[in-house]
């Protein structure tokens, strides 16, 4: 498959600032004129069910990717990371999305930085999209 026809990688947290993400990623996409796939990491110790985050993605992504080439929506549990760079490796994606919270510097020192790991590990570029938490949340 040659690069031009390879798909990005949206991945979503769900959590405030993933549907202005997942715009973004809408726009640049269309943009580009290429397929996107869409993956959402369960924490390990969640008790949501795979099922459930499936059908929160879908309805985020209903809401947000309109005239995008859809590719699959995908659940996976584990280690964000890990999960990421695996799916990227195994799926050939072109392209990683991610967005980027601006935290105090106090959880930037306690909470690893999913980021700064995909960007470490994936074999090939990454989009970093600013997104700010809601008011309630800083």
């Amino acid at each position: 498959m040659t690069d031009e026809k390879r798909p990005l990688l949206l991945c979503l947290d769900l959590e405030a600032g993933s549907e202005d993400l997942a715009l973004y990623a809408a726009q640049y996409v269309r943009s580009m004129d290429r397929t996107l796939h869409v993956l959402y990491v369960l924490p390990e110790r969640s008790t949501e069910t795979e099922e459930a985050a499936l059908k929160r993605l879908k309805d985020l992504t209903d809401r947000t990717l309109a005239g995008v080439k859809p590719g699959p929506l995908v659940v996976r549990r584990g280690g964000v990371e890990e999960q990421i760079v695996d799916y990227v490796k195994k799926e050939g994606v072109d392209i990683v999305i991610l967005g980027h919270r601006h935290r105090a510097t106090r959880e930037r020192i306690y909470v690893g930085s999913t980021v700064r790991t995909v960007i470490s590990l994936a074999p090939g570029p990454v989009l970093v999209v600013p997104i700010d938490r809601e008011e309630s949340d800083r």
